[in-house]
């Protein structure tokens, strides 16, 4: 990957973090469960191939799913750690 493309893949993935963690703090009806659909969405979306789709666009993609993978298993180190208590 170009110098580019890395930083476009590092601005979506930290982008899409910071979503998930705002949505985490202010909706109370933001769940686990409902990032794990985004997720299963994005796979999807993903999968579909569409036609004449940019490398941009694979980009975004990638780190979209990166971003939902890595948030979840954060969550639920978070989710044990407290059960632990």
């Amino acid at each position: 990957m170009d110098k580019s493309i890395d930083q476009k893949y590092e601005e979506v993935f930290q982008s899409v973090c910071d979503y998930v963690d705002y949505q985490r703090q202010h909706d109370p009806g933001f769940t686990i469960h409902k990032l794990q659909k985004m997720l299963e969405t994005e796979y999807v979306n993903q999968g579909n191939g569409w036609t004449g789709k940019s490398d941009v666009q694979e980009i975004i993609s990638s780190a979209t799913i990166a971003a939902y993978q890595h948030k979840i298993v954060e969550w639920n180190k978070e989710t044990e750690q407290k059960a632990r208590l």
